[in-house]
């Protein structure tokens, strides 16, 4: 998670800046939400949502429950193929310090990113819809995740 937060923070000095709401609590993180965004909590996940509908990012941290990196993601991989949300999810692939990515693309057919890492026995998972909609929000957004 510090790798991604690092260049979330140096993709933000580099894109514009965007508004924000006002920091928000999600139980074991916070995000300053953007301006235009609206956010809730379902089952421990924070799911921020432009208010157009057209980008969506997912934050999901919770223990890990002893798994592996390899383990979850191959577990959530599986998940959102069953989900029934996403015509294809890529196979997840090892970064160099061993957190998982893959992407994935909606019925509707925005691209998804998925993001994951473990620490300290808990699991961070980024889940981020439609980049491209919105840019310096998500980058801003992602370098304001604090955990608690």
């Amino acid at each position: 998670m510090k790798r991604s937060l690092a260049l979330a923070a140096v993709l933000a000095l580099v894109l514009s800046s965007a508004a924000f709401a006002g920091v928000q609590d999600f139980g074991k993180f916070t995000v300053d939400v953007a301006e235009g965004w609206t956010a809730s909590s379902q089952q421990g996940t924070a799911v921020i949502t432009k208010n157009d509908n057209t980008a969506q990012l997912t934050i999901s941290m919770e223990d890990a429950g002893g798994m592996t990196k390899a383990q979850l993601a191959e577990a959530f991989v599986a998940e959102f193929k069953k989900s029934g949300t996403y015509t294809t999810v890529s196979t997840p692939e090892a970064d160099k310090d061993g957190d998982y990515s893959w992407d994935m693309t909606t019925k509707a057919g925005a691209e998804s990113h998925a993001m994951l890492t473990v620490e300290e026995g808990h699991f961070v998972l980024l889940v981020m819809t439609n980049v491209q909609a919105a840019p310096s929000d998500f980058t801003k957004m992602l370098d304001t995740i604090k955990e608690k």
